[in-house]
């Protein structure tokens, strides 16, 4: 027997939650969430390190930042406690006055488009994170920056989603889609077949396979990522912003009596490897003891650490619209490290478009998946 909806979200991610919840706000009816695992948010949104940022060099980025800080300060007081948005500030410093100069001329764009941020000198710094080593010149601070709560995030999402109208199923991988004559799509799933008019890929680092089933070809490759987390660290503050080296790209944050480290291997192959590297805190270790000598004093706690997936695309934007050709079937896809960031405004974004056929909170259009195509690629320098 075949099971019917108005449309089907593929996974159910902090991505597809959003997508649900966003839908099933609008007054939509009759939306299914297809999740391969027997939990919401358990694939790579429960890897995810959860900053939040505004601090970014393209138009497109920021903007869906905004949104996101927007979406999660009206959603706050219906969120409750404890807070999955936390404003602990964004600070990148760096030990080079090119650099620091590159940097000055970013927070000057950023602030003519509304976001909250200052260049500071090497006393800024050290008045905002007298823990720092080595020798900055300075640095930028956004105090609107923060982190989320990844999992609690897609779970709250999702939660208020069902009580909408959502139905989440579990254990449905999709195994095939097929466009029917009818105009519908016949989805495959070890619990049963799925018909939808309207699909939406939100499925993460498993996007291209996904879209392939219809024909279409996402740039979409998932990429492993390391996160350490260190011994108990008593000597930094309670809270700390996430704190960049723009010098290396090291980046930390506290996550209760411990520390969280991050650092994107640049030369990372693509692929689905989730084996974790024992080495990989031996190689950032140097220049981690430079930047920030408390935190390598604690050392890693390689039992509590992990490795996750980011789905990238070859410009490190997401890829955000209907797919070319293929009417009714919607790309959520590619966030290259900012899923969780942008995935309240993702959301909205694309219940919107199902929802009027456009849309007007954020201009998605540079998003599109044709840009690779008219080599239209967006370049961001603020990625980590």
């Amino acid at each position: 027997m075949r099971n019917r909806c108005d449309v089907a979200v593929i996974g159910a991610g902090v991505i597809g939650c959003s997508v649900a919840f966003h839908l099933a706000r609008r007054g939509r009816r009759g939306v299914a969430v297809l999740e391969a695992e027997p939990l919401p948010g358990s694939g790579s949104t429960s890897k995810a390190n959860g900053g939040i940022r505004a601090q970014f060099t393209t138009e497109i980025n920021l903007r869906m930042s905004l949104l996101s800080m927007e979406i999660l300060d009206r959603l706050e007081a219906e969120i409750g406690e404890p807070p999955l948005y936390r404003k602990a500030g964004y600070l990148f410093v760096t030990d080079s006055d090119e650099k620091l100069a590159s940097m000055a001329k970013a927070a000057d764009f950023q602030r003519a488009r509304g976001v909250s941020v200052e260049v500071l000198d090497a006393a800024g710094v050290r008045r905002c994170a007298p823990w720092i080593g080595g020798l900055p010149v300075g640095g930028t601070f956004g105090g609107r920056d923060g982190f989320i709560d990844p999992g609690g995030l897609a779970n709250w999402l999702l939660s208020a989603a069902v009580r909408g109208g959502v139905q989440p199923l579990y254990g449905a991988r999709v195994e095939a889609i097929e466009r029917l004559g009818s105009g519908e799509f016949l989805l495959v799933t070890p619990t049963g077949e799925w018909l939808a008019p309207v699909v939406v890929n939100a499925a993460g680092p498993h996007a291209a396979s996904i879209a392939a089933f219809l024909g279409v070809e996402v740039p979409v490759a998932p990429v492993r990522r390391h996160i350490l987390v260190s011994g108990p660290c008593r000597e930094l503050p309670a809270t700390i912003p996430m704190t960049i080296d723009a010098d290396t790209g090291i980046l930390i944050r506290r996550e209760g009596e411990r520390v969280v480290i991050a650092y994107s291997n640049p030369d990372e192959p693509s692929g689905f490897n989730l084996e974790f590297d024992p080495e990989f805190g031996e190689r950032i270790a140097e220049p981690l003891e430079r930047r920030f000598p408390e935190v390598a004093a604690a050392g890693v706690d390689l039992r509590r650490s992990w490795v996750g997936l980011y789905e990238v695309t070859p410009d490190h934007h997401s890829i955000l619209g209907e797919a070319p050709g293929v009417s009714g079937f919607y790309l959520c896809n590619g966030f290259s490290g900012h899923g969780v960031m942008h995935a309240p405004a993702a959301g909205a974004c694309i219940a919107e478009l199902i929802d009027t056929g456009r849309c007007a909170t954020v201009d998605i259009a540079p998003l599109a998946l044709d840009r690779f195509a008219r080599g239209a690629e967006i370049h961001e320098t603020m990625v980590l």
